[in-house]
């Protein structure tokens, strides 16, 4: 009789039970979060190479990224160079900084080549500022940053900072002046190349995967804990039709996510001009 009172359901004891399952579940959300970060918009596939392009491209890009990633990243970079003018995309970032992973970033981003232009708004876990400006030459090649929130209320306003300040580092690993596939694609042969000078390069192939549906080849970087290099491990997916680093992704020595740049729902030479990079256009004010 005891026990049939015991185990009778009751609001009460059904509400201690909910918030039981809900704790548990928030734990091991929690666990999750910190021990898998694969993104859901890369999916690793298997079997042939696959794609709008040409069997001479598939086997140049297959040969070469078993082979020889530096070959194959300068090939992209002179493809980028004849090719490219400007483009818009989503870009989703998520950086550990100080030994913190951050929440993932959305950015609605609009680039153009000539001048050197970038304009981005946040549009998901904005750090400090939600949108940002930046065109070289502009403003004594500062960004045009407007302050998140209610911190637009203590600024008045949008204002200018150093791109590669000491308050943007805060915040990013990337700064606002290293944005797009060209500097990724520079960036990574600058490491590439320093690596097989100082004998420290391990390159591999990765396979195949579709990056939010497109598909890519996977090159896979392995570098010492030495000579100040960016990560352990970093694998580079390049769209098989557009020849870019369409997704990075870097690992520490502790085998843990670092960063990761993917970008996705990307158009290409659309036409955008320097008056696309103006705060009216962007909907800010211009600085004071």
């Amino acid at each position: 009789m005891f026990l049939k009172q015991l185990l009778r359901p009751t609001n009460r004891r059904i509400r201690l039970l909910v918030g039981l399952l809900l704790v548990g579940l928030f734990c091991i959300q929690c666990t999750r979060t910190e021990a898998f970060r694969d993104s859901k918009f890369i999916v690793h596939i298997s079997g042939a190479l696959v794609g709008n392009i040409s069997d001479d491209v598939a086997a140049k890009l297959e040969e070469l990224a078993k082979t020889d990633h530096i070959a194959l990243l300068e090939y992209c970079h002179e493809n980028y160079q004849h090719q490219y003018r400007d483009y818009t995309c989503t870009l989703i970032k998520q950086e550990r900084i100080n030994g913190t992973l951050r929440p993932e970033q959305w950015i609605s981003s609009k680039f153009m080549d000539e001048p050197f232009s970038v304009a981005l708004k946040w549009t998901k876990n904005a750090p400090i500022g939600e949108q940002v400006i930046f065109v070289k030459g502009k403003y004594n090649d500062q960004m045009l940053v407007r302050p998140k929130g209610l911190l637009i209320l203590l600024t008045g306003g949008p204002v200018l900072r150093k791109p590669d300040g000491d308050e943007a580092l805060k915040n990013t690993l990337r700064p606002v002046n290293q944005f797009g596939f060209e500097c990724s694609l520079e960036n990574l042969l600058n490491v590439y190349r320093q690596a097989k000078a100082e004998g420290d390069l391990k390159e591999s192939f990765g396979g195949y995967a579709e990056i939010a549906g497109r598909k890519a080849v996977v090159l896979v970087r392995y570098l010492p804990a030495e000579n100040d290099y960016p990560a352990c491990k970093t694998l580079t997916y390049i769209d098989v039709e557009y020849l870019l680093p369409i997704c990075v992704e870097g690992y520490d020595w502790d085998d843990q996510l670092s960063c990761r740049y993917l970008f996705k729902d990307i158009k290409f030479n659309v036409g955008l001009g320097p008056d696309d990079f103006t705060p009216e256009a962007n909907g800010l004010t211009p600085p004071k």
